[in-house]
Order: structure tokens, then sequence, then C-alpha cells
């Protein structure tokens, strides 16, 4: 039917490529057969939907935006995240990651968060600004690691050792960027577990 054909071009229904072929027998053996010139025209428009749908789009000729009833379709098989910038705190663009065996990048989805990092303070261990940090939220701390933590307001990221009740934070050289706080003036924010940087 009609209703059918509208179905499938709208994406409410999916056929397989034998269902098309059969679709597409079928008008085709009808435009012929029938002698009613407006039921063949009728039939014509019907082929040219069904086409329409089947055949390739070209790149670059359209642009696909997601709408409501996607995000909703695929809410349970996408997340999306925001990219937020580590000083600032704003958001600078968005990730779309997959769900697989109900977790993200190996980890809970509601878990993990992303940084891009504001300056080149941490170089000496490969994260430069505009780098994009993956972050496992976390307070516990494992020595040597990397972690984004927040001191008097201040977002960033080091590299932690716990001495007793202290916290020895790490530009990854050393000099005077080795410096010793008190464990509880710091806010454990996540350790980093991946970096992405664009070429």
């Amino acid at each position: 039917s009609a209703g059918y054909i509208i179905q499938i071009e709208s994406g409410k229904k999916i056929v397989n490529e034998k269902v098309a072929d059969n679709i597409l027998q079928s008008l085709g053996e009808k435009a012929e057969m029938l002698e009613d010139t407006s039921r063949k025209e009728e039939n014509r428009e019907k082929l040219k939907i069904v086409n329409e749908v089947s055949k390739p789009k070209q790149k670059n000729n359209y642009s696909v935006e997601p709408n409501a009833q996607w995000a909703s379709a695929l809410a349970g098989v996408l997340k999306k995240y925001p990219i937020v910038d580590c000083y600032t705190h704003k958001v600078v663009g968005h990730k779309e990651l997959p769900i697989i065996s109900n977790k993200v990048e190996g980890h809970n989805p509601d878990r993990i968060m992303f940084l891009r990092a504001s300056n080149n303070d941490m170089e000496a261990l490969r994260i430069e600004m505009g780098d994009v940090v993956t972050v496992m939220m976390t307070h516990e701390i494992q020595n040597n690691a990397l972690y984004v933590l927040e001191i008097e307001g201040r977002r960033m990221i080091r590299q932690l050792r716990k001495e007793n009740n202290k916290l020895r934070l790490s530009q990854g050289v050393i000099d005077e960027s080795n410096r010793m706080i008190d464990l509880k003036s710091a806010k454990i924010i996540g350790k980093c577990i991946k970096i992405e940087f664009a070429l």
C-alpha cells in the first residue's frame, strides 16, 4: 500500500533487500499490466518513491541532522558527553560514544567525563593545550597516576603521589612545579585514563 511505502520512506519501517525487490517487481508488473492510465501513473509514482528510498545517496549532496526521534531511538546505544574546558569550565564540544555491554570505553557511562586541556602545564607528560582527556571520576588516589583535581576553585591536571596526609603534585619535571599540599585542601575529581589529540 502507499501507506506502507511512506512508512519505509520515513524510516518508520525497514525492509530487507528481498522485500524491496519484491515491491519493485510487483509495482513494475502492475504498471505494465494495467490498462487504466490513472492507475499506471499512480504505480509509477509508487515506483519512484521506492527507488528514491533504495538508491544510495551521494555524499555532500545533503546533510542529515539527528532529530528528537533519532536521539530517543539511540538513547540506549549512544551517549552524548560534553567536552568541558579544564580552566574555564565552559562546554567546548561534544562526543557521542557507543554503549557496549552497559559500558562506555570500558567504564560505567555515568562515571566518565571529558576535559580539554587549557594550557601546556603537562606537556612533559604528553598533554598539551587543546588535547581531550578522558577522566574516570573517582576520589581514590593511585600513586604516580594523572588526575584532575581542584584547588581553591582552580581545576588542573597533575601527577599525584600521596605521602601520609600530604599530596605531591607534579607536572612531570623536577623543579619548583613539584609541590606538597595538604590532602584536605585538594578535591580529587577523577583519574585521567585516555588522551586524544587532533592532527
